[in-house]
């Protein structure tokens, strides 16, 4: 199966696809392979539908976010898709891969409060270097709002901690200059004082950098987040990137922040999809913002109890 998903991604590559997505199918991809292999499945022949419900239910499981679980759908079905087109599946299995039919599941989450992403960042001990870099971690996928991706792709270039600015590298080749806040910048600064204790040979130019001194993976900073919620705030909360990020534009929105810089923050292409936020704002501030921005309330939805 490996094989197989070497010869997808270099036809990804062919297509001129980002070198972070195919980072990001692979990663995802290999995990899919990896714990369908667990389960006995050995050969893409052998694959079947409910094989991947199952590893959809999995990581449901595991409290993922709908996002994530959205995007692995995706890769699973081009990578499906692919081997069907190929020949070397008569049927694909990932044609009806669902995550989901609740009405609710569309609705915004319930976001972390401020005294519960306080509690998770408190929680990273600073005992070395690989502690260091995960509260660093933390702080900007709160702080900034930072997509998983986006974390992770950061270099040390694009970070200025004199002005403290990070350039954060967005969906669609976008780039957006976010403010670092005074307790992300401090984070920042004891990891880098320690950074060079997890180069294993040239520096490579990413910010945070795994154990072995190369890039960190998606997976392995998901199961460190979901890891850190369960122990802090229980596994039935459902901690993971995607709710930090949901989290801080909830506060700033309720803090009475414009919806339309609360896009810009976030690195939304359409402001639809920052509107849907206004779900989680009190009554009376989703009145304020219909008074002052009447276009917002044409088609916003209903606004939801904090």
């Amino acid at each position: 199966m490996d094989e197989h998903l070497t010869a997808f991604l270099s036809d990804l590559a062919a297509e001129g696809k980002s070198p972070g997505t195919i980072t990001l199918r692979h990663e995802r991809i290999g995990a899919a392979l990896t714990w369908l292999r667990s389960q006995g499945v050995r050969r893409v022949a052998d694959l079947r539908a409910s094989d991947l419900d199952q590893y959809l239910h999995h990581l449901t499981e595991r409290g993922l976010a709908r996002e994530t679980l959205r995007s692995i759908r995706t890769g699973l079905r081009l990578f499906c898709g692919w081997l069907h087109d190929r020949g070397l599946i008569l049927v694909d299995p990932s044609l009806d891969l669902e995550i989901g039919t609740r009405d609710e599941a569309e609705l915004p989450e319930q976001p972390l409060s401020e005294a519960e992403v306080s509690a998770l960042l408190t929680a990273v001990p600073r005992r070395n270097p690989v502690d260091l870099r995960n509260r660093a971690m933390m702080e900007l996928f709160y702080g900034c709002g930072l997509r998983l991706t986006e974390c992770i792709e950061l270099r040390l270039a694009d970070l200025d901690l004199t002005r403290r600015v990070q350039l954060v590298h967005g969906k669609g080749d976008k780039e957006r200059l976010l403010p670092v806040l005074p307790s992300a910048a401090a984070a920042l600064a004891d990891y880098l004082a320690l950074r060079r204790c997890l180069l294993r040979g040239p520096d490579p130019g990413w910010l945070f950098l795994s154990r072995s001194g190369g890039r960190m993976s998606t997976v392995a900073v998901e199961q460190y987040v979901s890891r850190l919620g369960a122990k802090v705030l229980g596994k039935q909360r459902g901690v993971h990137v995607h709710l930090l990020r949901h989290s801080i534009a909830v506060h700033l929105l309720r803090g009475g922040a414009d919806i339309r810089h609360i896009q810009e923050f976030l690195g939304h292409a359409d402001l639809e999809t920052t509107k849907i936020y206004l779900r989680l704002v009190p009554g009376h501030l989703r009145e304020d913002y219909d008074k002052a921005m009447p276009e917002l309330a044409d088609g916003a939805p209903e606004s939801a109890s904090p």
